[in-house]
This record gives C-alpha cells, structure tokens and sequence, in this order.
C-alpha cells in the first residue's frame, strides 16, 4: 500500500509554500488548526524571523515551483543555500523547500534527507516539527521503510496535540506492511472512533483494513462483525460472498444460504461456480425446486459451464423436488457428457417413476452395457420390474437372477424371481383354461 500522492503533495505544499513565504513578525511560526494549548507551546520557543533577501529569493523560486520549472526553483535555492548568514529558521524553510521540489521530481530519498536536515535546526516552532515529523513518516512509508516510518509516526504522536483519524489509519497500515496484524488493530479502531467522536463517517477502507487484521489472525467471530458492519454500510457483493464463506465456515449454514440468496436476488451473482454453490447449498438445506430453477437458467444461458456433473446436479434436483418430467431432459444431457452408464441408471429411474416402461428399459440396458455403475445389481433390479410391467417376464427372469448373483440384493431379487415365476404359471393356466374351454 502506498499513499496517495496527493494527500503527501498537499501537506508538503503546506509545509513549504505558506510556512515558508510567510514574513514572520514574530517568533512563532502560526499554523492553521493548532490549538491553544499548541500556540501556548510554540511562543516558548525564540524562532528567530526570515528576513527580507531570503524571503524574496524564496517567493521567485515559488514562483517557478508553480510553474513546475523545477530547474528554475532549484537555482534560487541554491542561491539561498549560498548565503553564509542563515539562521536556523532560514535554514529550516530552504530545506523543507528543497523537500518539496524533490518530491515533485520523484527523488524521494533525496526529499527525506532535506526533511531531515529541517528537524536538525534549532528553535523549529513546535507546528513546523510535528508537520515534518508526519510527512517524513509518509514518506518513509511511500519508500517501504516501515520500521522508520513507524518510528518516526511515534515520534510524531508523542508531540502531537488532537490528532485526527488519519494518522491512526497510517499507523495500521504501516503494521499491516509489517505484518504486525495484532498491532495494527488498535490504531485502525482509534481512527473509527475518533470519526464516530466527530460525527464523520468512518471510511471504507479502515474497516476493510481491520476486517483483514482479524482475518490474518483467524478471528473469524470478529471478521464476521466488520463484514456484517461493511454489509450494512456499503452493500456490495465483494462483502456479502465473502460473510457468507465465513458463515459456512462457521458452519452457520442457515445465515451462509441467506446471504447466498440474497446476493443471487440482487443480481451480484456473476460466476457460474456460483451458481452452482447456492444450488448446492438450496439442495443441502431441502429445497430442491428452486435448485432446479437456478440451475436450469444458468445452464440454458451458458452462466453455468455445461459439464456432465451440472447436468447431473439438475437432473437429481428436478427428480428430488418430483419433477421427472423436468429431469429427463437434464438427464439426456447429462448421459451425453459421461463415459459410464451411472447417468443412464438415474435416467431409466426417472422413465420408472413417469410409468414409461419402455424408454426405461432401453435406458437400464444402456447403463449396463455402458458400465462403471457401481450397483449393477439395483440396474437389474430396476430392469427387471420395468420388465415386468411390460410382461415380459422371462427378460425378467434373467434381469432378477443377474441381479441375485450380488450379495445386497439376492434376497429382494428372488423374491422377484417367485413373482415372476408365479406370474408366469398362473398365465399357463389361464392359457390351458382358455384352450380347454
């Protein structure tokens, strides 16, 4: 994370332009903001004035700064850093100059090293020092030196009077960039509460920050709180995904599928994969239709990828929620995409269930031939009772004892066998009765 170029611009443009050009006609450098007790403070300090001729080289190299003829600005500095007489304030405004119009060309070590040389002149007003006691800090930052940064910003809060929000987010960053995450979680929730304090709207991104402190350190209970809060403050899918991963972490799965739902209602469900997890989520929690529904409009549009597990997925949820009619399409589908005949056996149960005997038994025999079933014997078993309501009973037959050979339903296949056999009697005589009669 690096600063904005801006917000370090304005506060060197501050430090160099006004502090600097300002005539003092006194000992005391005024600062915009400073409070009383700050004023109080600063009077005890003899800063000595800036005279007339240093004042006015400075006021053409601002001239040129404003131009962004930096070449320009730095011949007057020079021209001012060539008088032998300067006295310590003097010195310490053509040093924060010289910090600006380096920093306006990018040579950031070079503009640390002139603030630097700044808090080495004497008698600075207390305003002076604290503000390049802060940007040094910024720019310590913007250079990835964290520890001096955050050596420098504590410096900083020892002498600073009402700090605002600001400061506190820097210092979380800066343990961020460290990967303090413990330590940062104080100063970011000392920004929120100071903007709460001043009836400011705390931003956005300080409750991101501490939404990945507690994150990094597995304080899932807390991470919920700060999603919850960036939810309610800023609804965006980004947040409510991410509440609602948590959640399912958590194993609240009630929470976790609203979420879900609500995300998918307004429209911020963007990725097939998710798609899929609410279905999976709809399915888990016992309602089946409304998978169904989801599923079938993603993959008719193409948001869902049209795979052999999704078809499947669609299929199980339309036969789940009763709706055959619906599963065999997806089914269909589905077998087309496989290599085995598992999709073909779920197939010829769905032709079971809508009494289409015929289209079941085509689709068991498939499944068989197909194989990779890992219950061939409940294929025989679902061929055979198809074959039965066809009377064609002596398929059957050899359906039911292929399906006997399997330990888990010999029991149940030959209770069919009897059946069949029974059946196949009873029509003998029914025939010998007919002919006789």
């Amino acid at each position: 994370m690096r600063l904005v170029r801006g917000c370090l611009i304005s506060s060197l443009a501050a430090a160099a332009f006004i502090a600097a050009l300002t005539p003092q006609s006194d000992a005391v450098a005024q600062r915009a903001g400073a409070d009383e007790s700050e004023a109080a403070a600063q009077e005890t300090r003899r800063t000595p004035a800036m005279r007339e001729r240093v004042y006015s080289v400075l006021a053409e190299a601002q001239a040129c700064a404003e131009m962004d003829d930096y070449p320009c600005a730095m011949e007057h500095l020079a021209d001012v850093r060539a008088m032998d007489d300067l006295n310590s304030y003097e010195l310490a405004q053509m040093w924060n100059f010289f910090a600006f119009i380096y920093y306006g060309q990018d040579r950031l070590d070079e503009a640390l090293d002139a603030y630097q040389n700044v808090l080495q002149q004497p008698d600075l007003p207390i305003g002076m020092e604290t503000d390049t006691l802060f940007t040094i800090a910024q720019l310590y930052q913007a250079t990835e030196q964290y520890p001096e940064a955050l050596e420098t910003l504590d410096r900083w809060f020892a002498v600073a009077q009402n700090p605002g929000p600001q400061p506190f987010y820097l210092k979380a960053v800066i343990h961020y960039q460290l990967q303090q995450y413990r330590e940062g979680i104080e100063p970011i929730r000392a920004a929120i509460q100071l903007a709460v304090d001043r009836n400011e709207e705390p931003q956005e991104g300080w409750y991101q920050l501490l939404n990945v402190f507690y994150f990094e350190l597995e304080d899932y209970p807390n991470v919920i709180r700060t999603l919850t809060t960036l939810v309610e403050m800023w609804p965006k899918r980004d947040y409510m995904t991410q509440l609602a991963g948590v959640y399912g972490q958590e194993g609240d799965d009630q929470r976790q599928l609203a979420l879900w739902e609500a995300a998918y209602e307004a429209g911020w469900l963007q990725r097939g994969t998710e798609y899929v997890s609410l279905a999976q989520m709809l399915l888990a929690s016992e309602a089946p239709y409304k998978a169904g529904k989801i599923l079938q409009e993603g993959l008719d549009d193409g948001t869902i990828e049209s795979t052999m597990a999704n078809w499947r997925m669609l299929a199980q949820a339309w036969q789940i929620a009763a709706e055959d009619e619906l599963a065999l399409p997806a089914y269909a589908r589905a077998s087309s995409l496989a290599d085995d005949g598992e999709i073909d056996m779920r197939l010829a149960q769905s032709f079971a269930n809508l009494g289409r005997w015929e289209e079941c038994i085509e689709s068991s025999r498939t499944a068989l031939n197909r194989g990779g079933i890992n219950r061939a014997d409940q294929v025989n078993l679902l061929l055979g009772n198809c074959l039965v309501e066809e009377r064609r009973y002596s398929e059957a037959l050899e359906a039911f004892r292929s399906a006997a050979r399997d330990d888990r339903s010999r029991d149940s296949a030959n209770q069919w066998i009897a059946f069949v056999q029974g059946e196949q009697r009873r029509e003998r005589e029914l025939d010998a009765m007919v002919q006789r009669g």
